[in-house]
């Protein structure tokens, strides 16, 4: 496995842990790994970004990316951690994983 998807794939999994504490309603423990997870978002969302540019092949939308990343911010913002935890669970991890499947 290339250190690209090695590093994206870390990535998915922290927000797997997270989204299992939202939906064990561990709040304070899930926010506290989410702040910390965030990078690790940005850190794979780079990777992807230099990966596309060495793959002409590789098809990853920024836009939606872009967009589900502002409607997590939204849900989080309204304290709504139900909707948080299922944009990350529903559109943003299907997504990473759709896109690692993508990586070889």
């Amino acid at each position: 496995m290339s250190q690209q998807k090695d590093i994206v794939t870390k990535s998915v999994t922290e927000i797997e842990e997270v989204v299992e504490l939202f939906y064990q309603q561990k709040l304070q423990e899930a926010l506290d790994k989410f702040q910390v997870v965030i990078g690790s978002i940005m850190i794979a969302i780079d990777t992807l970004f230099t990966f596309k540019a060495e793959h002409e092949e590789f098809e990853f939308d920024e836009v939606k990316i872009t967009n589900t990343l502002k409607d997590a911010m939204g849900a989080l913002e309204d304290r709504d951690m139900v909707l948080l935890a299922d944009i990350l669970q529903y559109d943003y991890l299907e997504y990473m994983n759709e896109l690692l499947e993508n990586m070889e």
